[in-house]
């Protein structure tokens, strides 16, 4: 086998398994969105739980079959009600046992 057939075969098998991972990343977002404990939540909030497992936003919109954008914006709500709940709280514990801020960064 020469060299450049190598070289070629070398990147379509990076390919390959850039695309195989891709496809396990998928499937198991799947796994999480439909398992039991999941059931019955609504889209929005299960944005931030696939988020906080690790995956992208281009595939939490390919999971939850919605917009790109609506999933980058979803998670700027929830790390702009994050900032706001704590320098809300700014150190005092009282805030942080206000239902709406906890409910805000649950959400």
């Amino acid at each position: 086998m020469s060299k450049k057939q190598r070289k070629s075969s070398g990147k379509n098998g990076d390919l390959m398994t850039a695309q195989t991972l891709q496809q396990i990343s998928n499937s198991l977002a799947y796994l999480v969105v439909n398992s039991t404990n999941q059931k019955g939540k609504k889209q929005q909030d299960l944005v931030p739980i696939l988020s906080d497992l690790g995956f992208d936003k281009k595939v939490i919109a390919a999971v939850l079959q919605v917009p790109q954008e609506a999933v980058s914006e979803r998670l700027s709500e929830i790390k702009a009600a994050k900032k706001k709940a704590k320098k809300k709280s700014n150190g005092s514990v009282e805030d942080a046992d206000q239902p709406e801020v906890i409910e805000q960064i649950a959400s």
